[in-house]
């Protein structure tokens, strides 16, 4: 009988004291928890200016792609397709070598940023169905 009383008191006790425990959130406080969350926030106004990629064709670029636009934005830089008709650069020589310097601009801000973006557009490729093979 003694027992009984005993762990009666004990856990009136113990369950008095979960209201102290717990945290009192106001209604609004908390916010979705994405599942697979982005390595930066995202930021509607970009610090920086983008650098620009110039390429012929977009036959491994997916151009377009809102998934593969925001890993490229992470990273500082974007895709423009050029036509043939173009008067920016007049020779592949000039393109080449904005493209080289471009590169090396990206590698001293991220010398991973080829190899994460490649990753990327795979994993994008896969998630939007423009992945054959």
């Amino acid at each position: 009988m003694i027992k009984c009383i005993l762990f009666f008191i004990l856990s009136s006790f113990l369950f008095s004291l979960e209201g102290l425990c717990q945290i009192d959130y106001k209604e609004n406080s908390t916010e979705k928890i994405k599942k697979d969350p982005d390595l930066e926030p995202e930021n509607n106004n970009p610090r920086r200016k983008l650098l620009s990629i110039f390429i012929k064709d977009t036959q491994n670029v997916l151009y377009g792609n809102p998934c593969m636009d925001k890993v490229t934005q992470r990273f500082g830089y974007e895709y423009i397709v050029m036509p043939k008709n173009a008067k920016k650069f007049h020779s592949g020589f000039q393109r080449n070598m904005h493209n080289f310097f471009v590169k090396t601009a990206l590698f001293f801000r991220n010398p991973f940023w080829k190899i994460i973006s490649n990753k990327k557009a795979k994993e994008c490729r896969q998630k939007t169905g423009d992945y054959a093979g």
